[in-house]
């Protein structure tokens, strides 16, 4: 009985790029969630977790990165809204298209300027940035696949499963 109590109290730990990576992918839910306390909690204990791995200025740049990786992606997605009166207000007065080639040049210098120096290798760096930018649209499918729910008989819904499926592989491969 010892034994076996004992067993079951054990588990392995965590690599610290896995705490890293639920760190990004937290930093993303919570991009157009912010006031969700519950999601801000969450984030908090996953940035504590990542701080026993990472120095503090690593931790910050990189959830930086993540929310513009997200914001980037959720208005990218918006761009290619088809219904005709969203797609007017897109064209004339939102242009989430053009802000979110914005937010994609000013992620990439942000990489470039800020995490490569602060990570001291283009590779770590690179790393960063593909988790950092399958996290946020692994976040964005599941957002419309949750959205979608209604479309699963048409099978409109599909499309974004798959897609979900290729982001969280990509992640995988890069923790």
């Amino acid at each position: 009985d010892i034994l076996l109590s004992f067993q079951m109290e054990l588990h392995r730990p965590e690599s610290g790029n896995d705490i890293v990576a639920r760190m990004i992918s937290l930093q993303c839910r919570l991009v157009g969630h912010e006031s969700d306390e519950t999601l801000q909690r969450d984030l908090c204990w996953a940035k504590s977790e990542a701080l026993r791995h990472v120095k503090d200025e690593k931790v910050d740049a990189i959830c930086k990165l993540a929310d513009l990786c997200m914001r980037k992606v959720s208005l990218e997605r918006h761009a290619d809204r088809k219904q005709p009166l969203v797609f007017m207000y897109n064209c004339t007065i939102g242009l989430p298209a053009y802000y979110s080639r914005r937010l994609d040049q000013e992620s990439k210098d942000f990489c470039n300027n800020v995490l490569k120096p602060l990570l001291q290798t283009d590779e770590f760096a690179d790393a960063v940035w593909k988790v950092c930018s399958r996290s946020a649209w692994l976040e964005q499918n599941t957002r419309d696949w949750d959205g979608a729910q209604a479309a699963h008989i048409t099978g409109a819904a599909q499309g974004y499963q798959e897609s979900m499926a290729a982001d969280a592989s990509i992640v995988a491969e890069n923790v």
